[in-house]
């Protein structure tokens, strides 16, 4: 029988050092803070879904791989040292989108953290106001508004009808109305081919 040997594996050790880094988001932004002081020179290299970053400092090497949560403009990022951190500004992709996390994978990533000052208060929207439409017609003293399909030739077609009898007038105005939205119908059935 052959002789079964185990061989042990030494543990990887990763020369990298991964840098803590703080994010927040604008409508338009989303700023990374990589926490390093007396960074002298670094790599940093945007693309449309990730970033990359390494750099050498503290006799350590540093290195980050970043896959965005979304999109950005990667020509338009902006970035600067300014001694404690290095600030990287990203454009958003799609504006006024909010990003839920930096990162695309939903497991927690302990370097990771968002900017407690950035965070901002959300304005609850007042509900709807019913009455609005009513004080709206009061304020400006209008006293009736033209039902949906007529227009202001229809109404001389009203002063026409004059001499008709009541019972005359509102079947006309059911005819008027049907035909109206058979109209309406038809257009939108046009439109659609």
């Amino acid at each position: 029988m052959a002789e079964i040997k185990t061989i042990i594996c030494p543990n990887l050790i990763s020369k990298h050092v991964t840098p803590s880094i703080k994010w927040y988001q604008t409508d338009r932004t989303i700023v990374i803070c990589i926490q390093l002081v007396d960074v002298s020179d670094y790599y940093l290299r945007v693309e449309d879904d990730n970033l990359q970053f390494s750099t050498n400092a503290n006799d350590k090497e540093y290195y980050l791989i970043l896959y965005l949560f979304g999109g950005v403009i990667a020509e338009k990022t902006m970035h600067k040292n300014v001694g404690r951190e290095i600030k990287i500004y990203l454009i958003k992709a799609l504006k006024w989108f909010p990003w839920l996390r930096l990162i695309k994978s939903k497991e927690k990533a302990p370097f990771i953290s968002y900017n407690s000052d950035h965070i901002e208060d959300v304005q609850i929207r007042p509900t709807y106001d019913i009455d609005r439409f009513q004080r709206y017609k009061h304020e400006n003293k209008i006293d009736y508004i033209l039902p949906d399909g007529m227009s202001s030739d229809d109404e001389s077609d009203d002063e026409d009808m004059d001499f008709l009898s009541e019972s005359e007038v509102e079947y006309t105005h059911e005819t008027h109305n049907e035909i109206n939205g058979k109209r309406k119908m038809y257009s939108q059935q046009f439109r659609s081919l």
